[in-house]
């Protein structure tokens, strides 16, 4: 019995000598989970001291990292993120090391060498990245300036330099930028000093705060810039020198100020950085990064010439959208990529009510409605998932920025806030920003904010909308009875059915009772309720209602759920799409669940067809405008995918008729025709309509209302394409030399791949299939354009 004890302590101490070893890197430019979790238990502290060397014309530059680290364990080898060529010079606290051990993606670093207090020091030269991402170097086809940026979320700070690579080790940087002295050094910080040289200017900036790796910016080039001043800090906007007559800084700089006095209100805490900077650059994996003090923005977002208002909307979202995370992602980082959606999620939702209540945009909730159709779209489809997923390493956090991340994320705290009220909602933000400022967080300490302001276990709450997939679907089963007035409401049940995961989720909605007064339905009353079961009766019995005519259980898109809509409710659908609701909202949900029910086999693709095109000769709201022609148009989707090719020719001749006399009409509104104008070109086949846009291109003439400006030619170039234009590929060839500007090649590009052509499809085959032939962007736009 003692032998027996004495083995089995034996076992118990190499045991617990097994839990503090640190198991070996796995091989390959990845970082799992559980690996940054034991490194986040070694590595206590960090700060990083950069310089970075750039010169013209150079396909690489030089770089130096000082790594100052206080470490738990120096019993153990200690792993740096590194994806580049071998260091020139690597020393440990003063002592050039040659036994340090470098694989792809990381450089292991003995423990001999290891102290409490370990200063590493990296020399390195490295080169540019060639797909969109990492350091990138763009050269500009107008004038052949250089520029020079970073775009690191989720793990590709280590592209540039040494370092650990994952959100939950923040560290101040000191950075240091050399280069030609006729450039402007861009950082997250202000400018300490500059010393020029020799035609070289090095550029020092103040110390950051404390930030994840990600979220360190280095820009250098010839950049264009303005500067301004807001409440409390500098605003700077910059772009290349060749799109500088673009920029329209007084709108930009009037939505960024507007939208941090707006978020340093409502989040009870002023933005937490020395300055606001938006850059504009050519390539970019996204619409924009939250850089902190110099956020990124794709150039798509400054116009050549007049568009919608729409569009000028949408970049103001995008803008609220990257400053909410100046607060939500970079004073407050997620810990691991696991919350991804919620730092989304959050600056989807939280930018739509800054657009509503800092610039009074009426669209706002129209907007947020339509993106939803992107999350109830992937939502429905086989490759389905919870919001809050499982993430092992950084490779699947690359492939989870999806509609369930942002939209439906964003949905599904839309009906957080809707549930716990404003009062709460706010009181739980700011606790959480103050409780966790310039750390990590995680999904739990939001959700355990919001539920201690709400005085509420929202744990129900969590598991029904964060682990489940699939939307609910929710209708409105009603009846009527006689009374002495004539007939009233007897009875109003809300039905859902299960999630394709099998769950009945918790709703709060608002269930809206119209009656028919003239040509009008007017809303009778506003009901909101709590439904958690497949069937919850709504208590009529005092309500005293006369028998409605129309009954929508989603009144102000509060809920998120697949509406549909009931038998007695769709006689009056015609006249709701024309104009008998003045809710805009309303007519767009309306819109949303009709194409909802072409979907589910309960309205046929053709009939919408019909609606659609009767109902576009009524629609004045811009806003609605905006979606029903936009980026997420149903329409459009049920017109390319839902329709047979005969279908498509039977039907092509009322819609392009109906789009082009709202195009010369558009009821005196200017933006409206432009929005018109711009769908017709998306969707337009008839060999009348096709040769109608080839005068147009010859002449450079439009309607009233429309500027033919490079971009819109371009739009009637890829029209005329995709439809086999007999003269298409010359247009293609005279248009390009027409506008030389990396746009312009790009646009080319994306023509000659909509031709109808074997020859053209398998050369952008080949060339996609070619690594680093394209710039990523570029790729997406060629592809965006390969079948259609």
């Amino acid at each position: 019995m003692k032998r027996f004890s004495a083995l089995l302590g034996a076992c118990c101490w190499l045991l617990a000598c097994s839990v503090t070893f640190a198991a070996a890197r796995p091989a390959g430019n990845n970082l799992e989970r559980v690996f940054a979790e034991q490194r986040r238990a070694q590595v206590k502290s960090v700060a990083y001291d950069l310089h970075f060397t750039f010169a013209k014309g150079s396909q690489q530059y030089q770089g130096e990292a000082r790594i100052a680290t206080e470490l738990a364990d120096t019993a153990q080898p200690l792993s740096l993120d590194w994806l580049g060529k071998a260091p020139l010079s690597l020393s440990v606290n003063g002592q050039v090391i040659n036994d340090y051990t470098q694989q792809v993606g990381s450089i292991e670093i003995p423990a001999k060498y290891l102290q409490p207090k370990t200063e590493i020091v990296v020399q390195f030269v490295n080169g540019f990245s060639t797909q969109g991402e990492g350091l990138q170097r763009v050269v500009d086809t107008q004038d052949q300036q250089e520029y020079i940026y970073t775009d690191f979320e989720p793990y590709r700070a280590h592209e540039l330099f040494p370092c650990f690579d994952q959100p939950d080790l923040k560290a101040r940087f000191d950075v240091t930028l050399t280069m030609p002295s006729d450039w402007t050094a861009i950082s997250n910080e202000l400018p300490h000093a500059r010393r020029d040289e020799d035609g070289r200017q090095t550029t020092r900036f103040k110390t950051t705060p404390l930030l994840s790796p990600y979220l360190l910016f280095v820009g250098a080039g010839p950049f264009a810039q303005w500067q301004t001043r807001g409440s409390r800090e500098s605003l700077f906007i910059y772009a290349r020198q060749s799109l500088a007559k673009y920029v329209d800084t007084g709108n930009l700089f009037a939505t960024t100020k507007k939208g941090l006095d707006f978020y340093g209100g409502y989040f009870g805490y002023d933005y937490p950085f020395s300055k606001v900077a938006l850059v504009f650059v050519p390539v970019l994996s996204s619409g924009g990064m939250e850089y902190p003090g110099a956020i990124t923005l794709n150039e798509s977002n400054l116009f050549r010439g007049p568009v919608p208002q729409s569009r000028r909307l949408s970049r103001d979202e995008l803008i609220l959208h990257e400053l909410a995370h100046m607060w939500f992602g970079d004073l407050v980082t997620m810990r691991w990529w696991s919350d991804l959606w919620l730092n989304e999620s959050f600056a989807t939702y939280i930018a739509t009510l800054a657009q509503e209540r800092a610039l009074q945009s009426p669209s706002a909730w129209q907007d947020f409605s339509s993106s939803k159709s992107w999350g109830y779209w992937q939502d429905q489809l086989v490759t389905t998932h919870p919001i809050e997923t499982a993430v092992n390493d950084v490779r699947f956090a690359r492939g989870n920025f999806d509609g369930i991340t942002y939209a439906k994320g964003a949905a599904a705290l839309q009906q957080l806030h809707f549930s716990v009220g404003e009062e709460a909602f706010r009181a739980g933000l700011q606790a959480y920003f103050r409780q966790h400022a310039f750390g990590n967080a995680e999904r739990a300490d939001f959700i355990a904010a919001i539920s201690n302001a709400a005085h509420k276990d929202l744990g129900p709450w969590t598991r029904a909308w964060l682990h489940s997939a699939g939307p609910n679907r929710v209708s409105a089963n009603w009846s009527c009875a006689p009374t002495t007035s004539g007939s009233g409401l007897a009875t109003l049940t809300i039905e859902q059915q299960a999630s394709s995961s099998g769950t009945l989720s918790p709703h709060r909605s608002r269930i809206g009772i119209f009656r028919r007064d003239g040509e009008a339905l007017q809303l009778l009353r506003a009901i909101d309720v709590d439904y958690a079961q497949p069937a919850t009766a709504v208590d009529v019995a005092l309500l005293d209602l006369p028998c409605p005519d129309f009954v929508y259980p989603n009144l102000d898109d509060k809920d998120y759920a697949l509406v549909a809509i009931d038998a007695v409710s769709m006689q009056q659908v015609q006249a709701v799409l024309g104009g008998a609701v003045a809710d805009p909202l309303l007519r767009l949900q309306v819109w949303g669940s009709l194409a909802q029910m072409v979907r589910d086999t309960s309205l046929k693709p053709a009939r919408y067809l019909e609606l659609a095109t009767a109902a576009l000769a009524h629609e004045g709201d811009a806003s609605v405008l905006a979606v029903l022609l936009g980026r997420h148009s149903a329409l459009k989707q049920i017109w390319n995918d839902y329709l047979s090719v005969p279908e498509r020719a039977q039907l092509a001749g009322a819609l392009e008729a109906a789009l082009w006399r709202r195009v010369t009409a558009a009821q005196g509104a200017a933006g409206q025709a432009m929005s018109f104008f711009d769908f017709y070109l998306q969707l337009v086949q008839s060999s009348a309509g096709v040769n109608a846009l080839h005068t147009l291109l010859a002449g450079n003439s439009a309607p009233a209302g429309i500027a033919l400006d490079q971009e819109r030619r371009w739009h009637i170039v890829h029209a005329l394409a995709r439809n086999g234009f007999v003269d298409a590929p010359a247009l293609i060839a005279a248009e390009e030399q027409r506008d030389p500007s990396s746009t312009g090649h790009q646009s080319a590009l994306t023509a000659r791949v909509a031709l109808p052509s074997l020859a053209t499809k398998q050369q952008f085959w080949n060339t996609i299939a070619t690594p680093d032939a394209l710039a990523r962007t570029t790729m997406q736009t060629g592809a965006g354009a390969f079948h259609q």
